[in-house]
């Protein structure tokens, strides 16, 4: 065997040892990675798939909530990177309950406009919120990436998020 093949297969079988090494010491490790892996598996778009809630909030859609669209996009990138949007009807208790958990308070009607130009990219669904602005309610809050918007004649909720 030539010395530069020697050199390569030592060199390999000490990079195995040595990550071999790695994981056993830090067990987290091993998970860490699957996760990532996980992670990538998972990356697309999905509009109005009903999996859309469990993919934006880990949870079971509330009995209490309709959705009536969806788009969720997931980067396939190994750290979770997304941006979803709602259209939904919910109960006043749900939605009292759901800005109250993300700490949202009302923004003043002379600001609405330029919340309205945040979400109009081009990621935006073209459902989302289509009306003149002066029919939402809009609920932020300062270095929240999402705000919900509420449709004061037919009460349909709007909200979106990201995480990029």
């Amino acid at each position: 065997m030539k010395k530069r093949h020697k050199m390569v297969l030592v060199a390999g079988i000490f990079s195995v040892a040595l990550l071999s090494l790695f994981f056993l010491l830090r067990p987290g490790a091993f998970s860490f990675f699957a996760r990532q892996i996980e992670g990538i598996g998972h990356a697309g778009t999905w509009e109005d798939d009903p999996q859309n809630w469990y993919r934006a909030f880990k949870e079971s859609q509330p009995a209490q909530v309709k959705v009536v669209h969806s788009k969720y996009w997931r980067s396939n990138h190994f750290t979770e990177e997304f941006i979803y949007f709602f259209e939904i009807e919910a109960s006043p208790e749900w939605l009292r309950a759901f800005l109250k958990q993300r700490g949202l308070t009302q923004v003043a009607p002379e600001k609405v406009g330029s919340f309205r130009a945040n979400i109009n990219s081009s990621d935006a669904p073209i459902w989302f919120a289509p009306d003149p602005v002066g029919l939402y309610e809009v609920w932020d809050r300062p270095g929240y990436f999402g705000s919900v918007w509420i449709n004061r004649t037919n009460g349909h909720i709007y909200f979106y998020d990201m995480q990029l």
